[in-house]
């Protein structure tokens, strides 16, 4: 539902969503970097739009998961490129 009503098919708020999910299990931690980036790529790679911030994938989110998740996703990503981990 998320990607199809986001107006630049970004799959962002999923991306974003099992990012964050993933980072909350006991040994997250490990691969956060890594999968960050590897995740980010494979999203960009498979052709999805890029997030615009229209929120439109929040309104119609069937268990409510908040646009803040991509920002989350953005912060890691943008870490772990810079730090080169």
């Amino acid at each position: 539902a998320c990607v199809a009503a986001c107006p630049n098919a970004s799959a962002s708020l999923f991306t974003g969503a099992k990012i964050a999910h993933l980072n909350k299990l006991p040994q997250g931690e490990v691969e956060r970097s890594n999968r960050v980036v590897a995740m980010v790529e494979q999203m960009e790679e498979e052709g999805f739009g890029d997030c615009s911030n229209f929120a439109e994938c929040e309104a119609v989110c069937p268990v409510g998961i908040s646009i803040s998740a991509i920002a989350e996703m953005r912060k890691d990503y943008m870490k772990a490129v810079v730090s080169g981990e």
